[in-house]
């Protein structure tokens, strides 16, 4: 028995004028992930990390019902482990974090994203995004009152409007999408896509090796300015027949 499985490759970059790094990334064989914390706010490295840290857990759990449903709940317990360390810690209050993850089971992926971190999808040479941005810049796209072009440019293109920052009505918006071996699936932060197109994007993406996709795009975003943390994750879809890359069902 062969089951659909990731190989995937991590490159990160704490920016050209940042002091230090606030993503978060986590890439195994069944599921890959990005958390973005959010750049001003208090402590987002530690939000970001506690997203994180519950999508890990998530990976090594046995699976108990349907993956996208497992996913939702992985993440609510992220943003509820924000809420408790902010209360715990009071030097953390006001922290928050994107999260952007794709889990793969049963030729479907799994898809999770809250805030404006971004997953692709590049099959057959065709790039599809995965994802919706929650900011301001993407409702003004969303309407027509604003282009892709112009959004990269516009001077409130950092107001995001969904995070996960420890309210109780925070939920991902969770999607099920077919996949199949010979796919690659890029998961980045917006230091990526605040700079660089998705044309520039996409011919990264056709390298060779997800190894080098990466470095190629954490460099396109370095070149064209690259003042905001960068984190990548670029993976391939590929059949396997070791079980332990697959998920374990719960007794």
């Amino acid at each position: 028995m062969t089951i659909l499985a990731l190989e995937p490759a991590v490159s990160t970059h704490t920016g050209l004028v940042r002091s230090h790094n606030e993503d978060s990334v986590y890439a195994s064989p069944r599921l890959v992930a990005v958390a973005d914390g959010v750049g001003g706010a208090a402590a987002g490295e530690v939000a970001s990390a506690a997203v994180i840290d519950q999508l890990i857990l998530l990976d090594k759990c046995r699976l108990d019902g349907s993956l996208a449903t497992a996913l939702e709940s992985a993440v609510s317990s992220g943003n509820a482990s924000v809420a408790f360390i902010s209360d715990c810690r009071p030097e953390t209050a006001g922290m928050s974090t994107t999260v952007t993850a794709v889990a793969v089971a049963d030729d479907n992926y799994a898809v999770g994203n809250l805030g404006d971190s971004r997953a692709y999808l590049l099959r057959d040479g065709s790039l599809t995004r995965l994802t919706r941005d929650d900011s301001y810049v993407q409702e003004l796209i969303d309407s027509g009152a604003l282009d892709e072009e112009a959004a990269r440019t516009h001077p409130q293109r950092s107001v995001v409007l969904g995070v996960l920052d420890g309210q109780a009505d925070r939920r991902p918006t969770i999607a099920t999408v077919p996949a199949r071996a010979g796919d690659r699936l890029l998961l980045c932060s917006d230091g990526l896509t605040d700079l660089v197109d998705e044309a520039a994007v996409r011919s990264a993406l056709l390298e060779a090796s997800p190894q080098a996709s990466a470095r190629t795009l954490v460099d396109l975003a370095l070149d064209a300015g690259g003042k905001d943390n960068v984190s990548v994750v670029v993976a391939d879809v590929t059949t396997t027949a070791d079980a332990s890359k697959g998920w374990v069902a719960a007794d």
